[in-house]
């Protein structure tokens, strides 16, 4: 009788451990995600847009990055209208939704974005969002803002949505849209009450993303000053590998090198501590005086040093100096890279990456 008992514990555990095992493969293969890349946070990544003058070396370096490692899908995409625009697709949005970006980078709602972007309202009376990427992808996944005295919506594509809540303690709230499809416009319907809507994440089971941070004139010491507990939601939720990070051209008439440092270490260690890899960018030559810059670049080469992370000078692309690189045709103005030397960034950004072993084989992993 013992024997038999004996043998069926076993019988049973094997069975579980057979169904465990096949459902850890399921949740693995739902979780299977494209290379998630971070590029911010100022008008280098998400900027001027005057034809031969614009600065966004991103333009020339997603298609490229794209084409060489497989489209991952559009990335993370704020629900803002200059972002929009810059963009060249469709956000639509009722009366009683306003714009994060027009709020003061200190206060709520901003302090718990991802990049001071998104819409909010205190009083929604089933207001609406409506958007279209244009883009291909398969999953999608829209953040909103979990706060005291929350209101709720109605979140979908294609006629299936779901019904969301945003009532609790403060942080980002994620749902994956169901039924969703990028032929039919994302629909956020039936806004009630005290809501905040960051932005949606869409994306493909492999490939490459690259999502822009920021906009023209953001400073670093802003994003310092996002909500921590937040930051690292956001974290946790777009799943980062790698952050080709700029930032300070717009601190450096306010930010001693003492505070950029700090500001640093603020805003990347949360990066770091969740493994995302970093890469850091000295920024490029100005008309006028360097001093400032040649010091944030030290403490940008110091912090690379410390925590072992990528470094790449767009100097070493457009011109040890300013005068070397408006000679060669590269700048629009006294700060920023016109068309012709974002092109240049691009390919030297992307030289970088594929000439070393360790970003090679992150691009390649999924």
């Amino acid at each position: 009788m013992k024997k038999w008992m004996y043998l069926a514990t076993i019988l049973a555990v094997g069975i579980v451990l057979v169904l465990a095992n096949l459902g850890h493969g399921t949740e693995a293969k739902k979780a299977k995600q494209p290379v998630h890349i971070l590029a911010g946070i100022d008008s280098l990544t998400n900027g001027r847009l005057y034809g031969s003058n614009k600065s966004r070396y991103l333009d020339d370096f997603i298609p490229a990055l794209k084409k060489q490692y497989g489209d991952g899908g559009p990335g993370y995409i704020p629900f803002d209208t200059l972002y929009f625009q810059r963009e060249g697709v469709r956000l639509e949005f009722s009366g009683n939704l306003k714009e994060i970006n027009d709020l003061p980078h200190d206060v709520a709602p901003a302090i718990y974005s991802f990049d001071f972007k998104g819409l909010y309202t205190l009083r929604g009376q089933s207001d609406f969002i409506k958007m279209d990427l244009n883009r291909s992808f398969t999953m999608a996944k829209l953040f909103y803002l979990e706060q005291g005295g929350g209101g709720s919506f109605e979140a979908g594509s294609g006629g299936h949505f779901i019904k969301v809540k945003t009532n609790g303690r403060t942080g980002l709230g994620v749902i994956t849209l169901p039924g969703h499809s990028p032929r039919h416009s994302l629909i956020i319907r039936h806004i009630r009450g005290r809501v905040t809507l960051f932005g949606g994440y869409f994306y493909n089971p492999s490939g490459v993303i690259v999502s822009r941070v920021g906009q023209g004139g953001d400073r670093l010491e802003w994003y310092a000053g996002l909500n921590k507990r937040t930051l690292i939601q956001w974290i946790q939720a777009l799943q980062p590998d790698l952050y080709i990070f700029n930032g300070g051209m717009n601190d450096r008439n306010w930010l001693s090198a003492y505070r950029y440092k700090a500001s640093l270490d603020m805003y990347l260690t949360p990066f770091l501590k969740s493994h995302c890899t970093l890469i850091l960018s000295i920024p490029n030559a100005i008309r006028g005086d360097e001093t400032r810059l040649k010091a944030y670049s030290h403490e940008l080469r110091l912090f690379s040093k410390q925590y072992h992370t990528g470094l790449i000078s767009y100097q070493d692309a457009l011109g040890t100096s300013y005068r070397e690189a408006y000679l060669k045709g590269y700048m629009a103005d006294d700060i920023h890279p016109n068309a012709k030397g974002a092109s240049v960034m691009s390919r030297h950004l992307l030289n970088y990456l594929n000439h070393h072993e360790v970003f090679r084989a992150l691009l390649s992993t999924k």
